[in-house]
């Protein structure tokens, strides 16, 4: 029997779980396959995360995952308590969590396809982040992916000016509230009496920015005893050591050159390794955050993209042109928007691409499938695609997969369409709404409820209400009959499908 735990100062301070959809096995298991590795099917896996809190990140991948296995542990015990009592309310029977030290992680735990550690590697001391590596290595499955969230340097050194004034001034406090009031009250002498133009005081106010009306993030990060962000190459040398290699990043994204003048991309290339050209791009970028992905260093992650391996995803493009009577092939741009971006081509297989796309969306289309709507798009034999027209197309494809236009998953998210004659939610997405949190769609991504209409609609989605019961129980709790119109109703209704929160 395990010795109990001492009370942390998450047991003094509560801070809330929240789901990280850039650490999920879907998203883990995409990028692997796009780098060549054969990961495990998310369907049916062993997922571990070491530092999970109260279950904010596993326990919506344990609802939407029921197949799959899911272990987390964590040295608050109190947080660890209140991630039981929600599984239990869900019933969950898919997840463990455990209050445990990850020093102490028991060596027969087991291999896990997938390991998620965020935001915990730069708050733990010195003995436990190597204890953390080595636990990646020991109980990582042979062809099993890591995630990795933690502060790095050089962007690091910015939050390091704030938070030494903040200690100075809360060094003999231990209460927890009013170690808080005395760190802000130092930031704001500090932004008093610094000019009002000055570099210095806006370096000040835009790190403390995210900190604003947080009290617990403020406490828990900045006010931290352990606070040590890292070099990414000094923390790849140390995975080198363990047995780990770097696969990519989470977001693609963030290793983007593109805005970058070209001689600048020229030298970046000629650098002798993707590792020191990742650190030059933190230096470039004054990057505060990174979000790694690890794997053994028995596996050859492959950056060159066949059709054979793209044919193992799902492609996916919400865009639409903007004019949906254009000729393909004829001379001339045409664009297109997702609502967010716009973006447009000129050549025909492009245009024609994300044409097909947009049709298809929400679901994606497997590569062979894509190959042929385009051809029949343009009027051509499939056999007329050459081979230089693949890789193009296929660059085309994962360049804007990094630009965040182009979706790419391992399999179908499984989701209601339309609103049906009983709308209905998860019961995570209707517990999440009633304890106001952003609610986790089953597309993996979280969804926040405004006050109002969306936030009182969710919790009522249980499948039992018709349009017009609906309208009646939240005019009962209280909503103005101006606001409850079968108008809004429908469009709020409408809006939750589209944002792949309805089961049914």
């Amino acid at each position: 029997m395990s010795a109990p735990i001492a009370p942390t100062a998450y047991d003094q301070v509560r801070y809330p779980g929240k789901f990280y959809p850039q650490s999920s096995p879907e998203r883990l298991a995409t990028l692997a396959t796009l780098y060549g590795l054969q990961p495990a099917p998310v369907t049916q896996c062993r997922v571990l995360e070491l530092g999970c809190g109260d279950g904010g990140n596993l326990i919506p991948l344990a609802c939407y995952f029921p197949n799959s296995t899911f272990v987390g542990i964590d040295l608050s015990g109190s947080a660890i308590e209140s991630g039981r009592a929600l599984s239990s309310q869900l019933g969950i029977a898919n997840i463990e969590l455990r209050a445990l030290d990850i020093a102490a992680f028991p060596p027969d735990a087991g291999h896990f396809d997938y390991i998620i550690s965020h935001g915990v590697l730069s708050w733990v001391p010195e003995p436990v982040r190597a204890r953390m590596l080595e636990a990646f290595r020991d109980h990582l499955a042979a062809h099993g992916v890591a995630y990795l969230g933690y502060n790095t340097l050089p962007g690091g050194y910015l939050r390091a000016y704030p938070r030494d004034l903040m200690l100075l001034n809360t060094r003999h406090v231990a209460n927890p509230a009013q170690k808080v009031r005395q760190a802000r009250a130092a930031i704001a002498l500090l932004l008093a009496a610094m000019p009002a133009d000055s570099l210095e005081r806006e370096l000040v106010r835009r790190t403390m920015a995210p900190y604003e009306n947080n009290d617990s993030f403020l406490f828990h990060d900045l006010l931290a005893e352990v606070h040590d962000p890292v070099y990414f190459l000094d923390l790849m040398e140390a995975a080198r050591e363990c047995g780990l290699q770097f696969l990519c990043e989470s977001n693609p994204a963030s290793g983007r050159t593109a805005h970058l003048p070209a001689a600048v991309r020229e030298q970046l290339d000629a650098l002798p390794d993707r590792l020191l050209r990742e650190q030059y791009l933190d230096f470039i970028g004054v990057r505060r955050f990174r979000q790694t992905l690890l794997c053994h260093d028995a596996r050859r992650p492959d950056l060159e993209v066949t059709p054979q391996r793209m044919e193992r995803l799902l492609i996916g493009c919400a865009a639409k042109p903007t004019r949906a009577d254009a000729d393909l092939r004829a001379p001339g741009t045409l664009e297109f928007s997702d609502g967010h971006a716009r973006f447009s081509f000129a050549q025909p297989i492009p245009k024609a691409l994300f044409v097909v796309l947009g049709e298809a969306y929400p679901r994606g289309l497997r590569y062979s499938e894509l190959r042929e709507r385009i051809c029949e798009k343009l009027g051509m034999p499939l056999a007329e695609l050459k081979l230089e027209d693949d890789a193009r197309l296929i660059q085309q494809i994962v360049s804007s997969f990094t630009n965040r236009i182009v979706e790419l998953h391992v399999q179908p998210l499984e989701y209601a369409r339309g609103v049906s004659a009983r709308p209905k939610a998860s019961a995570l997405a209707r517990l999440q709404a009633e304890m106001d949190l952003p609610v986790v769609t089953a597309r993996l991504a979280n969804l926040a409820l405004p006050e109002g209409l969306l936030r009182m609609l969710v919790p009522l989605l249980d499948g039992s209400r018709d349009f017009e019961g609906l309208l009646i129980e939240l005019c009962a709790r209280g909503m103005s009959p101006e606001s409850v119109t079968a108008a809004n109703l429908r469009r709020a209704l409408e809006h939750l499908a589209a944002s792949a929160v309805l089961t049914g």
